[in-house]
């Protein structure tokens, strides 16, 4: 033992030193030329190259050499140019070095794009392949580059974090911009461009990342939907209170000629009059809607308030939509007469699918009281107390989401990684109520309620899902307060039940019968 217990403390204090032993002897010779990302730049605009992220080890008199592909060149790790053509050029850097007696040298390449104007796209899968490449070549007829930020999931919750890492990561081309079109489903662009800038006004001016060095203040925004324009408009006030853009103008698919074919603000009004085509302006002269405190507006007002002070809009929905779920099952439950376990299970499940999506919440779903059923029977032959015996079947249905996580990462399945903790607390909480309603009223009864709350929750989540209700909560929150009302009038409710005429047709029969005779 001793002896172990000896090699052991010469093992931990031996291989620090032969880990630094490694590093000193790594003296070999290395230079790799970055240039960095293809480029989107405008005529007349400074661009800066920089070859910061190139790889210089254990070499000497490094030189930097670049070829910008019309013509000129310069030297330096990082340099300025100027282009005064449209067209697309080839850059190249080149590095120069000496280690030892020999000579190094190292090549990248990048695409600039060169344009007289740039134009920020904001889509989603909904934009069809055949719509993206006509709004390319009407904009490029203009001489305008379209530089589309757009994602491919389908569920909105993280649709909106993907578009809203990709804007972040693009402030240059969006500097550069003089239009963004949002052209998404469900609203989904404005609401990642409403999380930008909450991150951007909570982010220090010290790293440059504040809204000011995107220059979203001399741009004009453009949002093609299908929605509302009322209930749209609410949202891109709120977006537009972040962000002070010129303005934001609402319109629809039908005007993406003259949408793509200017970036000139008044032009583009011009266009959309003559052209007969539905358009609304969002700006200063309608801020003072929900900026004055009304009796008839003071949710909408407190609702802004909270989301220009950094309240993420999602968050805010699902609180609103709480009544509304809880409404409907309170609708099955007392005149349907659907079962199902309690009124805050369904609920809370349906509110973890919009999270997570249909598909991926199904699954977790699933698996975790398919897991949990097999743990509770293998946990039953040893002799333990419930409560550990709990604690071990809450083990094993957390240890089946990781697998199914590292399941995930394995077949880059982004939607399920980017699930977030709460749903998956639901679900584990979900099997413990699971099981207990299988001690107390036996399997067949339990899979019975488990059916009818996931019905509840599906139908709920449809519900609050669809796009329609999404915008008309968010543009008139007061309308939650119309749900006091309904709940009322359901529990005044003293008839049967729907499924109880079907459960008693044969008494309510000879009820009849009886009465007719």
């Amino acid at each position: 033992m001793k002896k172990i217990i000896i090699l052991m403390v010469l093992t931990i204090l031996l291989c620090p030193g032969f880990a630094l032993a490694q590093d000193e002897i790594d003296t070999t010779p290395l230079l790799k030329a970055v240039a960095g990302q293809d480029r989107n730049v405008v005529v007349y605009h400074q661009v800066i190259f920089s070859a910061l992220g190139s790889i210089t080890n254990n070499v000497d008199q490094v030189e930097y050499r670049w070829d910008f592909g019309d013509g000129y060149w310069a030297n330096g790790k990082e340099v300025t140019h100027t282009y005064d053509n449209s067209g697309v050029y080839r850059v190249k850097l080149e590095l120069k070095a000496v280690a030892g007696e020999d000579q190094l040298t190292g090549v990248d390449e990048i695409i600039v794009n060169v344009d007289k104007d740039v134009m920020i796209l904001i889509s989603d899968v909904n934009l069809e392949p055949e719509k993206l490449q006509a709004v390319q070549t009407i904009a490029s007829a203009q001489g305008t580059l379209v530089v589309d930020f757009q994602v491919k999931d389908e569920v909105d919750y993280i649709a909106e974090k993907e578009l809203a890492q990709k804007i972040l990561k693009s402030k240059e081309d969006i500097r550069q911009a003089s239009s963004i079109v949002v052209w998404t489903k469900n609203n989904v662009g404005l609401n990642a461009l409403l999380e930008v800038a909450q991150d951007l006004t909570k982010a220090s001016d010290e790293n440059g990342s504040n809204l000011d060095s995107f220059g979203f203040a001399n741009k004009y925004f453009v949002v093609i939907t299908d929605q509302n324009f009322s209930a749209t408009a609410r949202l891109g006030q709120s977006v537009y209170n972040l962000i002070s853009p010129q303005f934001i103008v609402l319109t629809r698919a039908d005007a993406m000629n003259e949408v793509f074919s200017t970036t000139d603000f008044p032009g583009l009004l011009n266009r959309l009059k003559y052209g007969q085509t539905d358009y609304r302006l969002v700006g200063l002269h309608t801020q003072r809607d929900v900026n004055r405190l009304k009796w008839s507006n003071f949710v909408s007002y407190f609702v802004s308030y909270m989301v220009d002070n950094g309240v993420a809009l999602n968050t805010i929905y699902l609180i609103l939509v709480l009544p509304i779920i809880a409404t409907v099952i309170a609708f099955f439950r007392q005149i349907i007469g659907v079962k199902a376990m309690g009124i805050y299970m369904p609920s809370i499940v349906a509110v973890s699918f919009l999270v997570t999506g249909l598909k991926y919440g199904l699954a977790l779903f699933l698996m975790t009281l398919i897991v949990g059923t097999v743990s509770r029977l293998l946990a039953r032959k040893v002799r333990l107390s419930y409560l550990p015996r709990m604690a071990i079947v809450l083990t094993m249905v957390s240890f089946s989401i990781f697998l199914a996580f590292l399941l995930g990462a394995s077949m880059n399945k982004t939607g399920l990684l980017e699930i977030s903790i709460f749903p998956i607390l639901v679900m584990v909480l979900l099997t413990e109520k699971f099981i207990s309603v299988q001690i107390e009223r036996g399997h067949k009864s339990a899979i019975v309620l488990v059916i009818e709350t996931l019905f509840l929750s599906i139908i709920c989540y449809w519900l609050v899902s669809w796009q329609f209700m999404r915008t008309f909560i968010l543009g008139y929150p007061e309308f939650i307060l119309g749900t006091i009302i309904l709940n009322v009038l359901i529990g005044k409710w003293t008839g049967l039940r729907l499924t109880e005429y079907y459960r008693f047709r044969k008494v309510i029969k000879n009820v009849e019968l009886a009465t007719k005779k």
